[in-house]
């Protein structure tokens, strides 16, 4: 990727090379599923996670980490747009969009939010209702930074919502890692009243 400045952070015939075909996993036990079906065992708070590619295996991973390290906002615009092509056409109208909220402490730090930068750019394409109702009211640490049991209590009472949320939310970030912050999240939703959600990320 050359990161050629053309109103974007992505040129074009870079935009062009990023092989973007989505993929339809359970969140847990990364079953291949398709659109319409759901895993029998892991559905309850995430009905699937819809991703363009594995982490480790993405050079797409590079460009992600530079990005928020150096305030590239404008990545994340490119690569939502290139996100609501690839799913236009699937059948997600009642849906609305939300992100994974930063803290503001991580917010000032970095200058934006990636995950709701993602969401703007998925918007210009699938014109959606975008929820953002959702907070992050408890600084924690990085996931990956921690093991098993210290993931399960990083995250406890990090979330909340300010606003009623609606029945169908398409949550996005841009990579999903161990899945517990998108977890998290669905719990704090589900008790509020939405009945199904997907996951959205870059890179799983």
């Amino acid at each position: 990727m050359c990161l050629k400045w053309n109103n974007s952070y992505f040129c074009k015939s870079c935009l062009e090379k990023i092989n973007f075909e989505p993929s339809f996993h359970c969140l847990l036990c990364e079953k291949r599923l398709d659109f319409n079906s759901k895993c029998s065992l892991h559905s309850r708070l995430i009905r699937k996670i819809i991703s363009f590619g594995v982490y480790e295996e993405n050079k797409l991973k590079e460009i992600i980490i530079m990005a928020k390290e150096f305030g590239y906002r404008e990545v994340f615009k490119d690569l939502g747009r290139k996100m609501g092509e690839r799913i236009i056409n699937l059948n997600l109208k009642d849906y609305q969009l939300s992100f994974v909220p930063l803290h503001y402490k991580k917010f000032l730090l970095r200058g934006f939010n990636q995950s709701e930068e993602l969401t703007k750019g998925i918007n210009e394409i699938l014109n959606l209702e975008i929820f953002d109702g959702l907070e992050k009211i408890k600084e924690t640490k990085d996931q990956t930074e921690l093991n098993f049991e210290e993931r399960k209590n990083n995250l406890k009472g990090a979330f909340a919502l300010n606003k009623k949320p609606p029945e169908k939310i398409i949550l996005v970030d841009d990579i999903k890692t161990t899945g517990s912050t998108l977890l998290e999240i669905a719990k704090i939703l589900k008790e509020n009243g939405t009945k199904e959600i997907i996951a959205l990320t870059i890179l799983r």
